[in-house]
């Protein structure tokens, strides 16, 4: 029997995994308290994403989930490198004992200081099946309203909202909500964006694999060995193993090819255990399968972010392969650029066309990675292995130089590959701007990342723990002409002083002068600078609209 209930919120969810989880977190930091609604009955039970880059761990770290998530996947911790061979025993054979023990993310390499030192945070690992319950738990606690086991049937929109037909899959009733703005977080095939005919762009279907995730305690073989990726060369069973706990837990991702005639069914249980035992190079180690999961790595890449009121995010808007890591990641840091944007339009602090900037900022970034990943698959769909290692270390000569390139630019690839936030959105408002030193990468200018810099000697303390999620000015000497500027605005703007040693380690850091504030906006990216002779001209407004 189908029941018709109605009611209103200022954001609809359609899509319940990592993506739309986080933009729940985002947006109750806003204060806006959104309605999720997720067709499974749970989050995720597959393994899929196993870690989250230095940039996403500096969002949770500001939401106070980072180390719940840390927590979650700390047996995975260790899990880095990838190996090749025609088996995983013989990969591991000849691998020796880390030296120094294990790392627990990349940043931590010896060589590496000068990138450690430009975040508060190192990445982690973490499986996706970990990572939502820590999400879910949070935003149900923070005020969320969160319906799992329920499906957006039906949508429309109009110039004053979105109308979404929700269906509770265990009764069958329906109920009509209208929201301000609706997030489509629904996944790589997202309903949302297939009715809304959005054109997309990329490569397509690259390979076809299964995902069989199995039971088999490997632990004292993997003991200080550990390894992120195990490519298997066997003809007849490509694929590689990934680590999930680095004890009983792990995928083996199998290239199989329905274009040939194959089909899942075809893969028995006894089938899949005996190509294991082969590509394991252990045939007598005891296995039990868990599940089997077809999936296409895909690159696809929506053309637009936006349509009128409703909004893509992660997946439903960029599809990638999992090389480089790079997908989950980008959903989740495109939820904290919308939420953001959101909660000013619905506050009335900013003009609707704010929102536009969304895809003009995000589209780009996840076109970026998506292409990416694709460069890092072979014609069997395989990581490049020997790529994303050369890749990892340095960046290639540029054409005709012939001297060795500045320490900096050496780690352009890497600072990528961890997610340190090097990259700079448009920007449309001047500023008065020192020009970027060659040895820096993060240096406070526009449309780049807040620089991080430890305010107490604990080093507990960082200038991105101050923000949470307010425009936030930080002033290189007397606040008093800035605050008086800023009385009576409407958008609340809060500002920190830097003086004393500080205000020193903030010239190296940012090259600001005394008198000089530089205007982080909420989501941690620089809006603007100037000198205290033009705090008259601070663009508020302009920011805004």
């Amino acid at each position: 029997m189908t029941t018709q209930h109605q009611l209103h919120v200022p954001v609809l969810i359609a899509g319940g995994g990592i993506t739309g989880l986080s933009a729940a977190l985002f947006l109750l930091q806003q204060g806006v308290r959104p309605l999720l609604v997720e067709r499974h009955r749970s989050t995720s039970i597959h393994p899929r994403a196993r870690g989250f880059d230095i940039r996403t761990m500096e969002l949770f770290r500001e939401l106070g989930v980072g180390e719940a998530v840390r927590e979650a996947g700390k047996a995975l911790g260790p899990a880095w490198g990838v190996l090749r061979a025609d088996t995983l025993a013989e990969a591991l054979k000849g691998l020796k004992p880390r030296e120094g023990g294990p790392i627990t993310y990349p940043s931590q390499l010896k060589g590496l200081e000068s990138l450690a030192a430009l975040t508060p945070e190192s990445g982690a690992r973490c499986t996706q099946d970990l990572a939502e319950p820590v999400l879910r738990t949070a935003a149900e606690e923070r005020g969320a309203t969160l319906l799992f086991y329920t499906e957006m049937i039906s949508f429309s929109q109009d110039d004053s909202g979105v109308t979404a037909v929700l269906q509770n899959r265990e009764t069958g009733e329906t109920t009509t909500v209208t929201a301000d703005y609706l997030i489509a977080a629904d996944g790589a095939g997202s309903p949302v964006r297939q009715k809304l005919q959005l054109p997309v762009a990329g490569p397509g279907v690259l390979a076809d694999f299964l995902n069989i995730y199995f039971e088999a305690d490997m632990a004292e073989l993997v003991l200080n060995r550990e390894f992120s990726i195990c490519i298997i060369d066997t003809p007849g069973i490509i694929g590689f193993v990934t680590a999930i706990n680095n004890s009983d837990r792990w995928v083996y991702q199998l290239r199989y090819y329905p274009e040939n005639g194959e089909r899942v069914t075809d893969y028995t249980e006894e089938r899949l255990v005996n190509l294991l035992h082969t590509a394991l190079g252990m045939p007598d180690l005891q296995i039990r399968i868990l599940s089997v999961l077809p999936w296409e790595m895909t690159v696809r890449v929506a053309d637009t972010m936006q349509s009128g009121r409703i909004f893509l995010a992660g997946d439903a808007a960029h599809v990638m392969t999992p090389y480089g890591g790079k997908g989950a990641n980008t959903g989740i840091q495109d939820a904290q650029n919308l939420a953001w944007k959101i909660a000013a339009v619905l506050k009335g602090h900013a003009a609707p066309s704010l929102l536009n900037t969304y895809t003009t900022e995000r589209q780009p970034i996840g076109l970026s990675n998506a292409m990416s990943s694709a460069m890092l698959a072979d014609e069997r769909g395989i990581l490049k292995d020997r790529e994303i290692m050369q890749r990892a270390v340095t960046a290639p000569l540029k054409e005709g130089e012939e001297t060795k390139q500045p320490e900096i630019a050496l780690t352009q690839n890497i600072r990528t590959l961890i997610g340190i936030p090097d990259y700079q959105y448009p920007v449309t408002v001047p500023s008065q701007c020192p020009p970027l030193p060659a040895d820096k990468v993060l240096y406070g200018l526009p449309g780049t990342r807040v620089p991080h810099l430890w305010l107490d000697e604990e080093r507990k303390r960082s200038t991105l723990d101050m923000l949470k999620g307010r425009f936030t000015l930080f002033v290189h000497g007397d606040t008093a002409p800035w605050q008086k500027m800023l009385n009576g605005h409407r958008v609340f703007v809060q500002v920190l002083p830097l003086d004393g040693d500080l205000a020193a380690q903030w010239t190296e850091a940012t090259g600001a002068a005394p008198g000089d504030a530089l205007l982080v906006r909420p989501d941690g990216f620089m809006a603007w600078r100037g000198n205290v002779k033009a705090c008259a001209q601070l663009p508020l407004k302009e920011l805004l609209s």
